[in-house]
This record gives structure tokens, sequence and C-alpha cells, in this order.
């Protein structure tokens, strides 16, 4: 679990270094120096953020964000800060990884990622596009209104994930989603095991739709 902290904490702190050299941009270097980090793993952290699509390598050699992601960057933005807090909170209490996520032309697109609180080997996969036939895709087509979308992942056996719509207020509001991926027997909704997380769930969407109409 310590590890996955200090990994999700250099990574924070590599994309508000990013955010603030907006023009001239970030180098291992300078990331190295800022974060009294190794210079091996300043360069991995630049390339897996580069990988998941959130920053870009320039032809001068640094690092800045890439396009924001899809759907208006302060929606998101907003959406995310609104969110952070009880998706930390879902992944404390149901002890599996909480993902949110807005509507893309693909699918799902995961604009919040909380990793399982334990030490197993895990991938930030804010950015990721997921298939309309996730959970998490067909809960933005659902109605706001706490019914629960399941599914299987086939590229994970065993695991499946649980979702729900979050209503976001607004004249135009923005289509979000928020799920749990974890066993299946866990989340599995015709299990009665599967009550607890099920409740944790809507619990959290609630909390963020009223954290989102707070702040509007």
């Amino acid at each position: 679990m310590y590890q996955n902290q200090a990994l999700v904490g250099r990574t924070a702190a590599a994309l508000r270094l990013l955010d603030r050299h907006p023009e001239d941009g970030v180098t291992g270097r300078r990331l190295t120096d800022t974060l009294d980090i190794p210079p091996v793993d300043a360069t991995a952290l630049l390339r897996s953020l580069e990988a998941e699509g959130l920053v870009r390598q320039e032809p001068d050699g640094a690092f800045r964000l890439a396009d924001p992601l899809s759907g208006p960057a302060a929606d998101c933005n907003d959406l995310r800060a609104a969110a952070m807090n009880w998706a930390d909170k879902l992944a404390a209490h149901s002890g599996m990884s909480v993902r949110l996520a807005v509507a893309h032309p693909e699918g799902a697109q995961i604009v919040h990622h909380v990793f399982r609180p334990d030490n197993t080997p895990q991938r930030l996969e804010t950015g990721d596009v997921l298939p309309v036939t996730g959970a998490l895709a067909r809960a933005l087509g659902a109605p706001c209104d706490g019914r629960l979308v399941y599914a299987t992942d086939a590229a994970r056996y065993g695991t499946a994930s649980l979702a729900v719509a979050v209503r976001c207020p607004g004249p135009e509001p923005m289509a979000c989603a928020l799920s749990l991926m974890g066993p299946c027997r866990a989340l599995d909704p015709v299990r009665p095991e599967s009550g607890r997380c099920r409740e944790l769930l809507r619990e959290a969407a609630e909390r963020i739709a009223g954290a989102l109409a707070a702040g509007r």
C-alpha cells in the first residue's frame, strides 16, 4: 500500500509541476531536482504519463501536458475535484479500485482512478477509453436513478465492474459514471454478499452529485 501511495504522490506532484510550466515544459532533470528522485525514476514517470496520453514530448525534449481529456476541460476538472474525496473513501471502504468516467465516442473515458488499497502492482488508468460494452459506458446511457450496471471483464478472469450514473446538475450537464472494479463474487448483484458494495457505490455517487451541485 505504501508503494502505491508513493507512486500516486509522485504522479500528482509531476502533473502539478507540468501544469506550472505550460510554456517551457518539464525535463527529466527538472523533475529529478524538484521531486528529489533518481533520474531513472523521473524518466520512467514521464514515459508512463506519456504512454497514458497525459503528456507529450516536444521536439525540444521537454514534456508538456497533452490536450485535455474529452469533454470541456473545466468541467472535467470540476468533476474530478468534486469526486476525489468520495472516490478515495469508496476505495478505502470497499477494498476495490474506483473509476470515474465521462462519455467518449468509443465508450467511456476514465478521468479519475483510485487504486485498490493494497500493495499489489497497479497501473494508473486515467485517460484510458473503455469499450461500449463495459459497465461504465452502459451506465453513462442509463438514467440517474441509482440503477446499477454489472459487467465482467473479459481481459481479467474473475474480475468485474459495477457502475452507476452520477447526476451532474446544470443547464448542460456532463454525463459521468462511477464504478467499482473487483472480484465477480463481491460485485455480482445477484449475490447477497454484494449488498455492501452496492450501497457504498450508490452513496458515493449521491455524494459526488451533491458536491457538484454545491459547486455550481
